[in-house]
């Protein structure tokens, strides 16, 4: 038995594990890698292989080899800060007809943004571009990026000495783009220190104590600023991440119900399609059948009139002769009123 080896481009670049030409920069022009922990960015593997093999990555990403290019191409293309694209990833099992068999999946295309973050990972940026991101003015998802950038690659020891001068900035950006979704990058920081769960993807873990101490961090810096405890420095509620999770998530599930609405209805279309189908088959045979009928007798009639032909002569004759003797008596009637009229005159 011959082995198969054939391997599409998606699936080569997922076996072999490379990154489909995104490479790193030179250390020698740019300087030495910032030193980050664990192997492919700690990030979730579904994700981070649907970025691998996503033909926005190996086409386009690779060709961009300078830093400045990088920040030009993500200036341009990034417009939210979910990880997946709104309503291409549910938590939830895709109900509807034969979806499996018709490989209709749930894992989700992943936003420019987290595409971009890997791409960032695999130039491996110095220290001084890391700065560069987080105090960028140029795009406050750049920022975003370098944030969590350092959340999911810096030693956790350091993640706190990064992030937290920045959890009270209150320049707003757009999280989630369908909903227009819009947060202060201070609540985004917050969440990123703060929990381990974001719009269905996970952060690495901070050790216990760790986590402890982050928290009492922040809770200790908002004392400091005369806030109330558990009150959001923002303005909104604290159960808005909550409610926008839900909203989400209930949206996703209508959309869902839609599409399997949408596949029944076609469905039934498709049945009712057949079933016409072959009413009109059924009326064509008929009326083919009537026809045949009609030109059967038709050509019963034709013999019949063939093999009576001499008797209609017999009986055009008869009629003939029937309208001669008419004509004859007719004649003799009015030769005879003539005679009678005649003398009638003559005499006197």
């Amino acid at each position: 038995m011959v082995k198969n080896n054939y391997k599409s481009g998606r699936v080569a670049t997922l076996m072999d594990g490379s990154f489909g030409g995104n490479e790193a920069q030179d250390p020698t022009v740019v300087g030495e890698p910032y030193k980050v922990e664990g192997q492919n960015m700690n990030m979730n593997m579904l994700i981070f292989n649907n970025i691998r093999a996503d033909m926005y990555f190996r086409e386009e990403l690779s060709h961009i080899k300078t830093w400045e290019g990088f920040l030009e191409k993500t200036v341009k293309e990034v417009r939210e800060c979910t990880p997946w694209i709104t309503g291409t990833h549910t938590v939830t099992t895709k109900k509807g007809m034969c979806s499996g068999t018709r490989g209709v999946g749930t894992q989700g295309r992943p936003t420019r943004m987290w595409t971009h973050l890997v791409k960032l990972w695999t130039m491996k940026p110095t220290e001084r571009q890391l700065e560069q991101l987080v105090e960028s003015k140029q795009s406050p998802y750049l920022r975003v990026m370098g944030f969590l950038y350092l959340r999911y690659c810096a030693p956790r020891a350091v993640v706190w000495d990064w992030l937290s001068p920045y959890i009270d900035e209150t320049e707003g950006i757009q999280v989630e783009r369908l909903t227009k979704t819009m947060w202060p990058i201070g609540k985004l920081v917050r969440t990123f220190l703060t929990e381990t769960k974001f719009y269905d993807t996970h952060f690495p873990r901070f050790p216990v104590k760790m986590q402890r101490d982050i928290n009492a961090g922040i809770k200790r810096w908002d004392k400091e600023q005369g806030r109330e405890e558990g009150v959001d420095p923002f303005g909104g509620g604290s159960d808005d991440r909550d409610r926008d999770r839900k909203s989400r998530g209930d949206r996703d599930e209508r959309r869902y119900n839609d599409r399997d609405r949408g596949e029944e209805v076609t469905a039934v279309k498709e049945t009712e399609t057949e079933i016409d189908r072959a009413k009109g088959e059924e009326e064509v045979a008929a009326i083919d059948r009537e026809a045949e009928d009609e030109a059967q007798i038709a050509e019963e009639i034709v013999k019949g009139i063939e093999t009576g032909t001499g008797n209609v002569s017999a009986g055009e004759e008869t009629a003939r002769n029937q309208d001669r003797e008419r004509e004859t008596a007719i004649a003799n009637g009015v030769d005879a009123v003539a005679t009678i009229v005649g003398r009638q005159l003559l005499d006197p």
